[in-house]
């Protein structure tokens, strides 16, 4: 057991050890391409186009061995003629089992982007390997010249070309991620970028360094979408100026970044987004056409999301889905005739969690509303419309605090405009306090749904609000009148006061003129 278990963990390790030979294969350093052969076998290199190439075949001879192109192999290497002067080539390996009809190899190279073609014929001298013949030679050359992250096809076949002594095999060239690629191509010294935010201005101070001597850079800000999309904000920073640059930008979005690359044909760029935690931007750029009654959201950055409509509760604590409104998306979404009430919104859903937008929220009256009145076992629904539109109600019952499974649904009007009311009659059984009702218009695809809870509540509220405010505001009547009465009467016997003191002293004066004319005798 124990051994089975070593075993076992010596051919995981030799298996990862094989695929990161194959996945990273090493690159060589050459100051100097050239062909080289086997000990002993004199060879020479002519560079022949493409309608030079051996194309038709021959059958083999009966003396030919077996097997005589045995292996093909293929690697990269950088070729330097001084620091940061490289250039990347492709090294050809063949084998081949040597034999006296067989004058030499031609080796060609096809990069499969630009259908460029590379060949050389290796021709041999014969008076050379006659003791070779029967053995396995080996024959280099490394001159083929390629770009980073090309895509080559490779072929191997001798001369003269017989039909099945030919070899092929395809190749990718690294790029500036290998470790001896980047460290001698100057297009893959990217450079390094640091930044300032300065929110108040809308500016980003953008600081470059370890950037490759002697050669201009390139600053930019771009949308970062499958490519960095340009947005004509840019600066060249000269060899001679300062390493230092300000952008402008208009808006915070996740996906703006800063790029910066070399000034040299296919250089390395680097890139760094300063909000790509600033998510919650990309929920605002919601818009409504009032003629079309179309309401769109287009994401200004790549974002896949899912998006639907929903209505908000009345405590606005919750946001209920509108059906058949769901849409994962990555590219603008729209909505047809849709309702612009205050309590419609858009619920945007990433693995990040969720948002809400409510676009009618503010600046938007409602073209409808729906209002409730309660009587003795009865409820009055009353819709108020600006516009041409039909609607329906529904009781349900609140099973959650956020679900109401439906009861029951009723007509309520249709294509009219104005107030317009439905009297419901309720019994005692039915008046629970998991009773809802909900109002909604049926004349477009998504409409909001009013709803009011607690029916038997209202019920009760509305009945005695209607007998208790008749009450009420004559016992304030009765009131008032009797305040003024004692007001009145108080005025009246103020007044009365002077009027009673002046005819006492006249009643009082005339009695004693009248005494003096009775005690006075005639002639």
């Amino acid at each position: 057991m124990r051994w089975n278990n070593c075993s076992r963990r010596l051919s995981c390790l030799l298996t990862i050890l094989g695929l990161n030979m194959f996945c990273c294969p090493a690159v060589e350093d050459i100051t100097k391409c050239g062909l080289r052969c086997s000990q002993g076998l004199q060879c020479k290199s002519k560079n022949i186009t493409f309608r030079e190439q051996s194309r038709s075949c021959r059958k083999r001879s009966s003396s030919l061995p077996s097997k005589i192109v045995e292996d093909l192999k293929i690697f990269t290497v950088v070729k330097c003629m001084e620091e940061r002067q490289c250039s990347i080539h492709l090294k050809v390996k063949g084998t081949l089992i040597l034999d006296e009809h067989i004058r030499g190899v031609e080796m060609c190279s096809i990069s499969m982007s630009t259908l460029q073609y590379q060949c050389t014929v290796v021709k041999f001298k014969k008076d050379a390997y006659t003791k070779l013949t029967a053995h396995p030679v080996e024959i280099d050359y490394d001159c083929f010249s390629t770009e980073m992250r090309e895509y080559t096809y490779v072929t191997l076949k001798t001369i003269p070309y017989y039909c099945d002594a030919l070899l092929k095999q395809e190749y990718l060239v690294g790029d500036c991620t290998n470790r001896e690629i980047g460290r001698h191509m100057p297009t893959c010294k990217a450079g390094k970028l640091d930044y300032a935010i300065n929110k108040k201005q809308k500016t980003l101070s953008v600081q470059v360094s370890d950037s490759v001597e002697d050669h201009a850079y390139n600053v930019r800000l771009c949308h970062k979408w499958f490519t960095c999309e340009d947005l004509g904000i840019n600066a060249l920073i000269k060899v001679q100026d300062s390493k230092e640059v300000i952008l402008p930008y208009s808006q915070i979005l996740p996906c703006l970044c800063i790029e910066g690359w070399s000034a040299l044909p296919d250089a390395r760029r680097v890139q760094l987004c300063p909000f790509k935690n600033y998510t919650t931007e990309l929920w605002n750029g919601i818009t409504y056409d009032h003629v079309t009654q179309e309401l769109a959201w287009e994401p200004a950055c790549p974002v896949e999301v899912g998006v639907n409509l929903c209505w908000m509760t009345g405590s606005n604590d919750y946001c209920t889905d509108l059906q058949d409104s769901f849409h994962r998306v990555r590219q603008k979404v729209r909505y047809s005739r849709v309702d612009p009430h205050p309590s419609l919104c858009v619920k945007f859903t990433t693995d990040e969690g969720f948002w809400v937008r409510c676009p009618f929220a503010s600046g938007y009256l409602p073209v409808w509303n729906m209002s409730t009145d309660g009587q003795l076992g009865k409820l009055q629904l009353t819709f108020m419309t600006q516009d041409t539109a039909e609607f329906k109600m529904a009781l349900c019952n609140k099973t959650t605090p956020h679900k109401c499974e439906p009861l029951q649904e009723l007509h309520v009007t249709a294509n009219t405009i104005g107030a317009f009311s439905r009297v419901l009659n309720l019994s005692l059984e039915e008046c629970d306090s998991n009773l809802c009702v909900q109002g909604w218009r049926t004349d477009i695809d998504y409409s909001v749904r009013i709803q009011f809870c607690n029916m038997c509540k209202l019920n009760s509220t509305g009945t005695s609000s209607r007998y208790i405010w008749p009450i009420a505001i004559t016992v304030i009547l009765l009131i008032l009148m009797t305040v003024i009465l004692c007001i009145g009467y108080m005025i009246c016997r103020v007044l009365q006061q002077p009027y009673r003191k002046v005819y006492l002293h006249s009643t009082q004066s005339s009695r004693r003129m009248s005494v003096e004319i009775d005690g006075i005798s005639p002639f």
